[in-house]
């Protein structure tokens, strides 16, 4: 799905679960929220919900008043950690992308100082929040979700450990493990990520695919 073909699909009204089983490492199950949802309703149930998941992504639209989206955060994020204190809370700094570079770096730390401020006061400072930077247009979405599955697979330090000896001893500049049908790198060695080298196999990734579905 393009980027401007998004702009067609309908907002979420209801908790929706989606499985994702695309690899052995990748294999999920995906509960969509609508941003509405409120989880101090007694019908909510947030053991079965928040229980048995290992993070939560929490999506703040960057063009968009985000006062209400902050206090839902933190509503949100006390509530999980009551019930599973081993969630991770990954936050997205959502459609950057209408954003000067000056006005993301400035909307991330005002972001990040209230989220974690609201926690202080409230507490809690031990919960641990991640902040990215995302947009649809470019290849930071895929990054960041990266990123969160990254700290869900337990077998991570040995597929970095695997990767550096491979750039050791083919002489390669990076190396990533993708998963193809995302476009998630499941991991990559111990050097930093350069977003032009990731964005080049990601088109190289597209380039397999369309050739594969031609000749496949």
């Amino acid at each position: 799905m393009t980027p401007n073909e998004t702009l067609f699909l309908e907002s979420t009204n209801k908790i929706e679960s989606e499985n994702i089983s695309n690899s052995s490492f990748v294999q999920f199950k995906i509960l969509d929220f609508p941003g509405q949802i409120d989880f101090f309703e007694p019908s909510f149930d947030s053991e079965k919900i928040f229980g048995g998941h290992g993070a939560l992504v929490f999506v703040i639209d960057a063009q968009d008043d985000y006062m209400e989206a902050l206090n839902r955060l933190h509503q949100t994020v006390l509530r999980a950690h009551k019930v599973n204190p081993h969630l991770r809370f990954e936050v997205f700094i959502h459609k950057v992308d209408g954003l000067s570079d000056d006005t993301k770096i400035e909307t991330q730390r005002d972001i990040h100082q209230r989220a974690n401020d609201e926690l202080i006061d409230a507490g809690m400072e031990q919960i641990h929040l991640s902040f990215y930077l995302t947009s649809i247009y470019d290849h930071s979405i895929f990054e960041a979700f990266s990123k969160v599955v990254q700290k869900l697979i337990p077998q991570l330090p040995t597929l970095e450990n695997l990767l550096n000896i491979f750039i050791s001893n083919s002489g390669i500049e990076k190396a990533f493990l993708f998963d193809v049908l995302s476009k998630i790198y499941i991991a990559t060695d111990s050097s930093p990520v350069d977003m032009q080298s990731y964005e080049l196999c990601c088109e190289m990734i597209d380039v397999v695919i369309d050739i594969s579905d031609i000749y496949g």
